[in-house]
């Protein structure tokens, strides 16, 4: 009986430590708030709370995307059960969600669409921002000034006309965050979650601490690239917010294609894995496609065939599941596809 209790407190011990394991954090993005003209771009009140409630009762370790920052800068280990609450664009429906946030005494971060607020109906006005101000967790960041698919700009735009586009988009957001907000951004989110190389080396290059995308995934505390989880429309719900929470971050050594300008079309997909005796019965996604076949040999995945890619925007994929900590781990990423000789 002794040595049958051992055994058992062994086992809970170990699943305990699986389970609390750190080392990432999960960002999660809202747009709007108990806003039912907007369905695809909405997340109800009551889900919202139920989503709070949890991480409260639950003690997640909720902080800002800014101790997030200084937490990787000093090389230190994400502490378990991480979590990080922003907003894009400054829709006025976020003053619902202030109202819950200072409720739980959360951080969160609104990443303003600067043309936008304190001029267009349906944004914050600079009244409400003052008094978001007031409240001591609050932090915002760049959302750029017109809010343009920067995907659809690199693919009919010279490199010379885009980069001067993406100068332009900054130096108007800026001047505008600074004079409403009173300081310097440090961290942008791309609207759309568009981005590619040259914009990530161009904003990186302008003393971005982080460049948020809209990529599927948690964060590993490696790159200035933070995926997040999107809390909108049919990706809303409080039962998939819950299944965020368990996805861990998959770490890769390289992906064909990278992010960015996609190379050749058809292509095929494969992804090498670090660590990769660590994972089993991995799937490659693609959108427009969903999990495709695979083949594996050693730490490298691939599609069994070519896959032609349709869309302006895809998002390529990998999940696998993590064999030491029992959770699904999963890599997203954005490939931006050119129009075909001939087209545009």
């Amino acid at each position: 009986m002794l040595l049958r209790a051992i055994v058992f407190l062994i086992m809970i011990t170990v699943s305990f430590q699986s389970s609390a394991k750190g080392d990432y954090a999960t960002v999660f993005v809202y747009h709007r708030f108990g806003d039912n003209r907007y369905p695809s771009t909405s997340v109800s009140l009551e889900d919202f709370e139920k989503e709070l409630r949890f991480l409260k009762e639950n003690k997640y370790n909720v902080i800002s995307i800014g101790e997030l920052y200084k937490i990787v800068r000093k090389g230190e280990k994400i502490p378990p059960k991480t979590v990080v609450i922003t907003i894009d664009d400054g829709y006025r429906t976020t003053m619902k969600a202030f109202e819950l946030l200072k409720k739980y005494n959360f951080p969160f971060t609104i990443f303003l669409y600067m043309e936008a607020i304190g001029r267009y109906p349906d944004f914050l006005t600079l009244k409400q921002i003052e008094e978001i101000k007031k409240y001591p967790k609050a932090s915002f960041g760049n959302h750029l000034y017109s809010h343009k698919e920067l995907a659809k700009l690199r693919t009919t735009l010279s490199e010379k006309e885009y980069l001067s586009f993406l100068e332009k988009e900054l130096r108007l957001s800026e001047e505008r965050f600074s004079k409403i907000i009173g300081e310097n951004p440090k961290f942008l989110a791309f609207p759309y979650g568009s981005y590619d190389r040259i914009s990530v080396s161009f904003f990186k290059k302008r003393g971005y601490k982080f460049l948020l995308t809209q990529d599927r995934g948690s964060y590993n505390g490696k790159g200035y690239l933070i995926p997040r989880m999107a809390v909108v429309g049919k990706l809303s719900g409080f039962k998939r917010f819950k299944s965020y929470l368990k996805i861990e971050p998959l770490s890769i050594k390289e992906s064909y294609p990278s992010y960015g300008l996609l190379k050749e079309n058809p292509t095929p997909i494969v992804f090498k894995l670090n660590n990769g005796k660590n994972y089993k019965n991995c799937s490659i996604y693609v959108s427009g496609y969903g999990w495709l076949k695979t083949k594996r040999k050693g730490d490298t995945v691939e599609s069994l065939e070519r896959v032609k890619f349709e869309k302006l925007k895809t998002r390529i994929g990998i999940r696998c599941f993590n064999k030491k900590t029992g959770k699904i781990a999963e890599k997203f990423l954005l490939v931006i596809v050119p129009p075909a000789k001939g087209e545009g």
